[in-house]
């Protein structure tokens, strides 16, 4: 008959320690900033989707799109334009201003919500609306 062991408990400590470490260790080398990596990451197409106008492929603004969108357009509604364009053009081949200034405001508007929101470098969790209780108060 075979003999029954007990758990070596203080085995099992360690070895999950161990594995603490080792997860420890990884995290902190896949949260090293690389700059160059992030800029090569920015210029990537991306996808969100929208329930209503489907998939939307884009890319990121860099910094200096930014900036010589700002110096060149004085008009925040032109910069808007401007902005969606340069958003969308490297995933919509053939694409120009005059396309983003024929399509419908409210299109316009969603996509410029959207990219902002979602489409951002950095994720960003859904707002919770603010619940109301029964007697009216937030």
């Amino acid at each position: 008959m075979a003999e029954k062991s007990e758990i070596d408990w203080a085995k099992i400590t360690k070895l999950q320690d161990a594995a603490n470490e080792y997860t420890e260790e990884k995290l902190k080398k896949a949260l090293v900033f690389d700059p160059k990596d992030v800029a090569c990451k920015a210029k990537m197409i991306r996808e969100i989707y929208d329930e209503d106008l489907g998939t939307i492929r884009f890319a990121m603004l860099s910094y200096n799109d930014l900036q010589e969108i700002v110096a060149k357009h004085a008009d925040n509604q032109e910069r808007s334009v401007q902005i969606l364009f340069r958003q969308l053009a490297p995933a919509s081949k053939g694409l120009t201003v005059d396309d983003v200034r024929a399509m419908p405001y409210e299109v316009v508007v969603r996509l410029l919500v959207k990219l902002q929101g979602e489409g951002s470098f950095f994720y960003r969790k859904p707002q919770a609306t603010p619940q109301t209780s029964k007697n009216g108060s937030t």
